[in-house]
């Protein structure tokens, strides 16, 4: 049971927005004293902490246009590990990080400007710098084998249960002068852990990170084509160059599945059209929206909304 509790809160937090009064709630670091906390603009907040090993960013927010953001510059390199939590953010080198994703690279002294896309972003930096950099890579092999290769070898993995659940431990902690380099020392300690164990296990073509990045795929084709007819798994499989096996096994333990993520969107695009188009009846909106029958639809839009399409339209209707 804490387990699941422990998910329902992860879920709900990434699924909230920053407010408008103190958008920095619900994020990682609003645990720690002593932070640079601004806003990059009207939507996206930053919260930043460094000590001379440490260097912690996190951003969260939907930017109101693509916008740069540059890391903290030091004087020595510094080994990132980066959770990507929603959004796209793209690297100098040209490298595109991809949601529910984490990995590690490496910067020098010189600028390192990030570019955020114009849509919903929370992404957390964690920085090793110093001798703490130094004392990591000695002990995690396989990390220190990573960054001692070609420069283009990121290894992404999917963020798991374990690590937000470090992350959600880390929120509840009481920190002071003496214990906050210690509590960020042991969150680093069990993420960089778990990402160099991932770096250990064979990456075979079908393996979880095939299966990761064709789910983004899937998903991404989804997104775009909501609206086509006869959008199912057999079309969406070839136009993603894979099997339906393939597809099926890229959404195992997802918590969104195939069906769920046409409906949800569907169920939207019915939402938006019941609001801008009273022309409409309910069973048309059913109709364009490509459901069975108005009754589904209902049932449906009842699930997803707590109320009926009809009652969203009252709601929505001027008062006399």
């Amino acid at each position: 049971m804490p387990e699941k509790n422990l998910l329902h809160r992860w879920r709900e937090t990434v699924s909230s927005r920053p407010g408008t009064r103190d958008s920095f709630n619900g994020m990682h670091l609003a645990v720690l004293h002593q932070t640079t906390r601004r806003k990059l603009d009207q939507r996206l907040s930053l919260i930043q902490f460094e000590t001379p090993d440490f260097m912690l960013c996190e951003l969260k927010g939907r930017p109101l246009e693509m916008m740069a953001f540059a890391l903290p510059a030091t004087d020595t390199e510094v080994l990132w590990l980066c959770l990507q939590f929603h959004g796209k953010v793209s690297f100098p080198d040209g490298h595109v990080s991809q949601p529910e994703t984490l990995f590690s690279f490496a910067t020098g002294a010189n600028d390192y400007p990030l570019t955020l896309a114009a849509e919903k972003q929370w992404v957390l930096l964690l920085g090793l710098s110093g001798p703490s950099r130094q004392l990591l890579l000695a002990e995690l092999a396989p990390l220190r084998e990573q960054h001692d290769g070609p420069q283009n070898d990121w290894a992404a993995y999917a963020i798991t249960f374990a690590d937000r659940r470090h992350l959600d431990a880390f929120s509840k902690l009481t920190f002071g002068p003496f214990t906050t380099p210690h509590h960020i020392g042991q969150l680093l300690a069990h993420l960089y852990g778990a990402y160099a164990q991932q770096l250990e296990k064979p990456r075979e073509p079908g393996g979880e990170q095939a299966l990761m990045l064709l789910y983004h795929q899937v998903v991404a084709y989804i997104q775009r084509h909501y609206m086509d007819e006869g959008l199912n798994r057999e079309t969406v499989a070839a136009e993603c160059n894979c099997s339906v096996r393939q597809l099926n096994r890229a959404f195992e333990g997802r918590s969104v599945t195939f069906n769920t993520a046409i409906r949800t969107l569907r169920l939207h695009k019915a939402r938006e059209l019941l609001r801008k188009k009273p022309e409409l009846s309910v069973e048309e909106v059913a109709v364009i929206l490509q459901f069975p029958n108005g009754k589904h639809f209902a049932t449906q839009y009842r699930k997803q909304f707590h109320r009926s399409p009809r009652e969203e339209r009252k709601a929505i209707l001027p008062r006399k």
